[in-house]
């Protein structure tokens, strides 16, 4: 009961200062000069507005909760890549001298386009899904000349990604990845698109 005296107060209180203020005296003279139907529709026009508002509010809660939910769906599917490209790297080390004594992957000579096919096959991805690209010279040395791919992977999953990477760094032929770039596309089934900026290196025979 004493809380419900003091909020009255406190309202009536509030309610009188508002109306001690000349902003509130201009309005209350303009309402009372207008006719009973123009107050009527401005009572609707109000009356419209707050319920519009509402609606907005509504509909903005709505959508923030919808796009928080988006966010940490993103997030918990970022996280499971991460980890199942973490552990698929940790299998490969340690089954990196099997993998190393394995031959038919690559010939230390020949195109680098069929080595790099050579390299897909042996980590299950189809032929059609690789495509090289981007081949430009890069910097050369007394023994060895550099040159510069970029190795697009369609339609493949995480641990073909990492395969692919780790295949190429500890194969037959000596290459560096540069860079590494993934597009999930947003695909509920786990597929997605890679593109690797690699570095291969030739032995330069000398003359």
């Amino acid at each position: 009961m004493v809380s419900s005296s003091k909020f009255k107060e406190a309202m009536n209180s509030l309610n009188d200062f508002i109306q001690e203020q000349v902003w509130y005296q201009e309005l209350k003279t303009k309402w009372e000069e207008l006719d009973p139907k123009s107050q009527n529709y401005l009572r609707f026009a109000l009356l419209g507005g707050g319920i519009f508002l509402v609606i907005l509010m509504v509909f903005s809660f709505i959508w923030n909760v919808h796009s928080l939910k988006k966010n940490v769906s993103d997030r918990k599917t970022l996280l499971n890549t991460i980890q199942s490209a973490n552990d698929e790297m940790r299998r490969l080390k340690e089954s990196m001298p099997a993998a190393n004594s394995r031959g038919g992957l690559g010939a230390d000579e020949g195109p680098w386009l069929v080595y790099f096919e050579n390299l897909a096959a042996g980590t299950g991805i189809d032929k059609g899904s690789l495509s090289v690209g981007g081949e430009k010279p890069g910097t050369s040395e007394d023994q060895s000349k550099e040159t510069l791919f970029d190795l697009t992977l369609k339609h493949v999953n995480i641990k073909q990604v990492i395969r692919y990477a780790f295949s190429l760094e500890n194969g037959q032929r000596p290459i560096k990845l540069r860079n590494l770039l993934i597009d999930t596309k947003s695909d509920p089934t786990g597929y997605m698109d890679a593109t690797l900026a690699i570095s291969a290196f030739t032995p330069v025979v000398p003359k």
